[in-house]
């Protein structure tokens, strides 16, 4: 397991919807999501995965370029205005539990115990839980 440093912010902006891009000129370990939380928790403007940064404080210089991206593709955040009429709630960092490899989904036998493993997902949790939750369960039924 590695740490995987995500940064992003939060603002009170409504685009209409969640959007996407993958890659950026900013570089590999940078790119740009749009994701409107449920019940009026704001939208989240995203991000960053730089393996192995244990950081915890927010880079102001990569909160401009995260917000730039996102209302680059994602004009309706701001009706065109630019990143100055941004909301922002708050700035947020958060150290992801990554695997090398890749996530680790699989069952197995301890001593005689079914162990199912679920983890490593790093900045993937949220937008991967509902397939992994279900490769989960059909691994939990083999194995009962």
């Amino acid at each position: 397991m590695i740490p995987v440093r995500g940064q992003v912010v939060v603002v009170r902006n409504d685009p209409g919807g969640i959007f996407s891009i993958s890659g950026c000129d900013d570089g590999p370990e940078e790119g740009a999501y749009v994701m409107t939380r449920a019940a009026g928790g704001g939208t989240v403007l995203g991000g960053s995965t730089q393996k192995g940064n244990w950081e915890s404080q927010f880079d102001p210089n990569l909160a401009i370029r995260i917000m730039k991206r996102c209302v680059d593709f994602c004009p309706q955040l701001t009706g065109g205005k630019g990143i100055e009429h941004l909301d922002i709630i708050r700035h947020g960092v958060g150290l992801r539990p990554s695997r090398e490899g890749g996530a680790r989904i699989e069952k197995e036998n301890i001593d005689g115990t079914w162990v199912v493993h679920n983890y490593g997902h790093g900045g993937a949790g949220y937008q991967s839980s509902y397939g992994c939750s279900q490769a989960v369960v059909k691994l939990v039924e083999e194995a009962m």
